[in-house]
Parts: structure tokens; sequence; C-alpha cells
């Protein structure tokens, strides 16, 4: 690729946020809006490790099928693929667990750890700038481990991106996904009413039906936003603690989006995120709501890699102001 790959010495590190409100934004690609800055760094760290408790303590799931395609070969290297790496945690750990193999992350932006003298990057860990709806044509299949988390907002097209996965996957090589789902749901995993009906889910099921992978295994996780229930376990505890946080942290970034925009005015975005912080620190809660998580891993098949015959029609979505109860007009 023709982008700049950075490793544990960066020497050009681009800086390519605009602020709203103090806070770091991209123009590469318009369909992410959450900032980019140190700040959503941090937050990624721990949603990190808020996903680590999530799968038992590792850093991803299905961990047989993961270690299998990474275990050593004398035929080549093996090499992971981290798209969407934030703050780049993910990749580094992998790297540290598999220090034989590559491990390569992409995003809109370098993560900020390449410039703390604090926190280093191993050897076998680089990072680059490349946008996953555009550059994934320029990666050549040597890849036995693909991962996304967290970033399907930002792709605009979730099938054609699964196929592209595939061509660079190596025969029997591993694609891992993790979704969070903005509806907020109850305890039966049923959609907390909002203001526009529907289901603000993943397009990860679409997976089943790509006939380059064998093997999809998609799981789906209720992690309840805030320590409520008295009959929660110590890891449960801990678990639901970290993802409140999440959520408490995550709010600065949608709010900083908001306020970007320019629709709603800065003393109703106010408003609405001090009542979500008091309804998120309220114990017991008003309503008893969890996130739902989905899991996905994939083989890539033996078969030859076929590509897309049909374009994907994604079903009608939610933006940002679905979740938000609009001023009424003046008329």
């Amino acid at each position: 690729m023709s982008q700049d790959t950075v490793t544990s010495t960066p020497t050009n590190i681009q800086s390519a946020p605009t602020a709203s409100n103090a806070r770091g934004f991209q123009e590469r690609n318009e369909s992410y809006k959450l900032p980019i800055d140190s700040e959503e760094h941090s937050r990624l760290d721990l949603q990190h490790e808020t996903l680590k408790l999530m799968v038992g303590g590792g850093i991803y799931q299905q961990p047989n099928l993961v270690q299998a395609a990474l275990s050593p070969t004398e035929t080549h290297k093996r090499r992971i693929l981290d798209v969407g790496a934030g703050s780049g945690k993910w990749a580094i750990e992998m790297a540290k667990e598999f220090p034989d193999a590559e491990v390569q992350g992409i995003d809109l932006v370098l993560p900020t750890v390449l410039t703390d003298p604090n926190r280093s990057v191993p050897s076998n860990c680089s990072f680059r700038i490349a946008d996953a709806n555009c550059d994934m044509d320029k990666f050549d299949p040597v890849f036995d481990v693909v991962q996304m988390r967290c970033v399907e907002g930002g792709i605009k097209d979730s099938d054609l991106f699964f196929y592209e996965a595939a061509r660079i996957l190596r025969t029997k090589g591993v694609l891992l996904l993790v979704a969070a789902s903005l509806q907020l749901v109850d305890g039966n995993g049923r959609n907390i009413p909002i203001q526009k009906q529907g289901d603000a889910g993943t397009n990860i099921c679409i997976l089943e039906r790509n006939p380059n992978y064998t093997d999809v295994q998609i799981e789906e996780v209720l992690v309840p936003v805030g320590p409520w229930s008295k009959d929660m376990s110590e890891n449960e505890r801990a678990l639901a603690e970290l993802m409140r946080e999440n959520h408490l942290q995550v709010l600065s970034a949608y709010k900083a989006a908001i306020s970007r925009d320019g629709t709603l005015s800065e003393q109703f975005v106010n408003g609405l995120v001090e009542g979500v912080v008091k309804e998120l620190r309220e114990l017991p809660p008003a309503v008893h709501a969890y996130t739902k998580w989905t899991f996905a891993t994939a083989v890539r098949a033996e078969a030859p890699w076929v590509a897309r015959e049909t374009p994907w029609q994604e079903p009608p979505g939610f933006d940002i102001y679905d979740y938000l109860l609009r001023p009424l007009p003046k008329d």
C-alpha cells in the first residue's frame, strides 16, 4: 500500500483531526462519526478490557480456532490484520502473545500510543492509515487472522467487507468480528422502545450466506449496564461496572459528535447528556437495561475465493438522532 506504515519508532505521524468542542474528528470517512483523539483512544482501552472479561479474560473468542490458524509453520510467516485498530491495544497484545507473527493495525488515524514515551510497541506490530471502505483491495491474500471490532458503523457495505476479508485470508484463516448494538435491550433481549421502531442490530448475520466461509459461529451476549443486580458474581459485577463506565465515557464522544453536527442546540444536548448520566448512575435503575454484543467467527473455505455477484442492499438503519427525543417544532 502507499500509506505510511509506523511501528514503535514513528517519524511521520499524520494529524488529520478537525476540532469540535475540543475533540478531534477525521474527515476521511463520513460514516464514522465518533472522535479519533487521545480521549477516545483511552475509552477504547477501557472497552478492550471490558471485551476481555466477556470472552473469559482472553483477547479473542474461539481460542482453539485462532491458535490453530497462528500455529508456527515453515512455509510462511503468520500475519494478523486488525481493521479499525483504534487505540492499538488489541494489536499490541496479539503481537506479544504471538511474537513470531506480524501484526498490522489499520485505521483512519494512527494510535496515540505511538507518541507515548511510557508505552512501547513490539517490533512485530505496525500501524498504517487506511480506510476499510476503499483500501481493502490493496492488501494481498497473506493473512491468517483478520479482526474487526466495534467499527461496523463506519463500514458502508458490510457484505463487501466480508468478501474482501475472505479474499485476503489464507485457506483456513479466521475472521473475528465483534459488534455492539446501540439499541438497549431488556433481560430477554427485547428492544427497549425508542422514538423510531425497528432493530438497530448488526449485519454480521449475512456472513452465513457468504460462500467463502465455513464454520460460521455467531453468539449474542447481554451485559447489564451497571451493577444493579444483587445476584451478580464478582466477575459479572466487574463487567457490569466496566460497561457502565464505558457508556459514561462514550457519552462525551456522542455529545461532541452531536454538537459538531449542529442540528440540536447546545442547551438541549447538555440537558440530554446530564439526564443520561443520572440514569446510568442511579442504583437501582428505573429500567434494567442491557447492551447486546455479537461475537462472530468464520473460517476461510478451502475452495478458491469467489467475488460477490449481486450488490447488497443494507436494511433500513438508524442514525444517531433516532435515539433522541427531538425538540418539537415551534408551530
